[in-house]
């Protein structure tokens, strides 16, 4: 059996595929050393527009907590960079967490940068500290993750706006 229309699908995917390589996202290209988010992915996030959007709602009853201790909570979450992120993870008596399943997800499209910080800090059952972030001037917006042994997901959302 024949298909007529095999070459024209083919020659249809290539024409889509080779933009979507040419726009490669900033996620999948280098990282400067040091940075935990390029002023690329900033841009890629969309500065105010992905800042302001609205925070997923995750139930808390019976699962593991993520508290954010630095920077300090304050109305309008400005600090200049570098600056220091401490964070405590408070799992349930029934099981505690597990530091392996650990996350940070950055911006609207949720980039993956967890190995840039777990490279400067150890992350533990009860929490990480790190001493110096360095983050672009504009605001961000990042999604921790972290399982306990019985599989359940604590979810914290960290805004911050970087002068």
């Amino acid at each position: 059996m024949k298909f007529p229309n095999c070459r024209l699908m083919l020659s249809a995917c290539w024409f889509f595929a080779v933009p979507a390589m040419a726009q490669m996202p900033a996620s999948l290209q280098a990282v400067p050393d040091g940075w935990l988010v390029t002023p690329a992915e900033a841009r890629e996030f969309k500065g105010e527009e992905g800042f302001n959007e609205q925070a997923a709602l995750r139930p808390r009853a019976m699962m593991p907590q993520i508290d954010i201790v630095k920077p300090e909570a304050v109305a309008d979450m400005k600090v200049k960079a570098p600056f220091a992120i401490s964070v405590l993870f408070k799992g349930q008596l029934d099981a505690p967490i597990d530091p392996s399943t650990f996350k940070v997800l950055y911006g609207t499209f949720k980039i993956d940068i967890t190995s840039r910080i777990t490279k400067f800090v150890k992350v533990t059952k009860d929490g990480f500290a790190l001493e110096s972030a360095q983050i672009p001037a504009g605001k961000h917006r990042m999604t921790m993750q972290v399982t306990d042994e019985k599989q359940r997901v604590a979810e914290r959302e960290f805004r911050v706006e970087v002068e």
